[in-house]
């Protein structure tokens, strides 16, 4: 522990000392990255769950900065879901124990196999290249990383929010070997005001249940609530789209998978572009990437900000960032028939720390099928489960008439809410067995999450107050659950420099 503590310390003086130069930087970067592998080889048993992600967001820096981006990514994914990831495993050594010791078979959700830590970047890099091509090519894989900030624990306040900070964004690609993962750093965003978009987001979701709750002399104050409610978080939404990510924000912009077209015509324009230039044999595959992608998301893109992205991305070929700008412009009509293309799903890996912003709102994905996930480890391993049952990127379902339980108004005390939607249930979902107005005993709700396609749950929370998430955790759930309470899937804080938590994580670690 003191030799983690002495690393950090480094950083935060090195962050303070106000160096700049590059060298005195790549020599910082290999001195620290140096001591942290040592530290990683020297420790027999899973390290502290704070300190493996910082270290590992550490380490990512110093790979940057001395230009090994494969190692960095590998590191960045290695920093996510780090307290998930133990629980699994310690589930599944739970589950060995209650096994040998009852000699009764026990239920378990996800394999811990495809979980587990890895310090060992020589082979990480190989098996994290295999896990992608192993994905579905309908997947669009984007990776949102908060960068490693020196934390000061004596300054920590629960109550303090998350302040902007600069974001790491990866590109996963899947099923390919042509395009390997990259990374683009983006700097904290230079706003005229101290207007800050995280503190504003968290402001207005810790006070939202307050403001729903509280007393309105007349309807007309609640609705005008409501939409100051909405005003600040369209706010909040357009100052993360439009400031913080700028012209990036086109990387969350899955490929398009009709328009074939327009597609080929567009690449190939960049490509002859490319290849008529001298010096083009010294442009990297993650420059024609980019290029590429901002030629086929140009219909989201401003003229300054297509012009600001392609010098970003050809710093030293002016010419051709020239030709290329002016190329682009001359296909905005066409490109334009882009804006709504059918896409590829866009699967989110979002860290922990950064799990309130709501990415899937910004205008740029508006129509554009989305999930989000807290780890690339999750997700493969939810897509192992679920391999024999995906076909182009999707899970199938086959419809039954019962194939699903309904919760709803548990409390007794969301009359007018049970009311619409017994309605609604009794008309389309006449065979489903439904429970109104009735606490549910545990074996009801285990019933429904094990041996049901779908469970909702409309009540108050996330009902962990009828089944505790211990319980779940233990459970090999098949369901689908659809949790339509406040705050249902809300990841809470938990105090100190852990990350937050919440139900959401009980129902991976039991997912099957």
């Amino acid at each position: 522990m003191d030799e983690i503590f002495q690393i950090l310390h480094e950083c935060d003086l090195y962050d303070k000392s106000g160096e700049t130069s590059d060298t005195a930087e790549s020599n910082f970067a290999r001195s620290t990255k140096r001591n942290i592998k040592m530290l990683f080889a020297q420790i027999q048993s899973n390290i502290g769950s704070v300190e493996y992600a910082n270290l590992n967001k550490m380490l990512a820096l110093c790979y940057l900065k001395i230009g090994k981006e494969l190692e960095a990514i590998f590191h960045l994914i290695e920093s996510h879901a780090v307290i998930l990831r133990q629980q699994i495993l310690h589930r599944n050594v739970k589950k060995e124990l209650r096994e040998l010791i009852l000699n009764t078979q026990q239920s378990s959700g996800l394999k811990s196999s495809y979980v587990g830590f890895n310090a060992n970047e020589s082979n990480g890099i190989e098996n994290l290249k295999a896990k992608l091509f192993d994905l579905p090519e309908e997947w669009y894989m984007v990776q949102i990383t908060g960068q490693y900030r020196s934390p000061d624990i004596f300054k920590y306040s629960r109550i303090k929010p998350d302040a902007i900070c600069e974001m790491h964004i990866t590109i996963l690609p899947t099923k390919t070997k042509e395009a390997e993962p990259f990374c683009i750093t983006l700097p904290e965003p230079k706003l005229d005001s101290s207007y800050d978009i995280c503190y504003e987001i968290q402001k207005l979701l810790s006070n939202n249940r307050s403001d729903l709750e509280a007393t309105y002399a007349n309807n007309e104050l609640y609705w005008k609530m409501r939409e100051k409610q909405n005003i600040s978080m369209k706010t909040a939404i357009h100052a993360l789209e439009y400031s913080w990510l700028r012209e990036w924000r086109i990387l969350f912009v899955a490929d398009p998978i009709n328009k074939h077209d327009i597609v080929e015509d567009i690449v190939q324009m960049i490509d002859k572009l490319i290849s008529d230039d001298k010096n083009s044999k010294t442009i990297t595959k993650k420059s024609k990437w980019l290029l590429r992608k901002v030629a086929l998301t140009a219909c989201f893109l401003t003229r300054e900000e297509i012009a600001r992205a392609i010098k970003y991305i050809l710093p030293n070929y002016d010419k051709l960032a020239d030709n290329i700008i002016l190329s682009i412009f001359g296909k905005l009509s066409c490109a334009e028939e882009l804006k709504d293309a059918t896409r590829k799903t866009l699967i989110l890996i979002v860290d922990e720390h950064m799990d309130y912003i709501p990415f899937e709102s910004m205008e740029i994905l508006k129509c554009h099928p989305a999930t989000r996930f807290p780890s690339l480890h999750i997700a493969y391993a939810l897509f192992k489960e679920h391999e024999n049952t995906i076909e182009n990127g999707c899970k199938i379902i086959y419809v039954k008439d019962d194939m699903g339980t309904c919760i709803v108004n548990p409390s007794g005390n969301l009359v007018k809410m049970e009311k619409r939607m017994k309605l609604f249930i009794e008309h389309w979902l006449p065979n489903w067995k439904s429970w109104y107005n009735v606490e549910p005993q545990e074996g009801i709700f285990e019933d429904a999450l094990v041996n049901r396609d779908i469970l909702m749950y409309n009540g108050h929370g996330s009902g962990i107050q009828y089944l505790r998430g211990e319980q779940i955790e233990r459970l090999k759930v098949r369901s689908i659950v659809l949790l339509f309470g406040c705050n249902s899937v809300k990841l809470l804080t938990t105090g100190g420099r852990y990350p937050p938590y919440g139900v959401p994580n009980q129902y991976l670690i039991a997912s099957r």
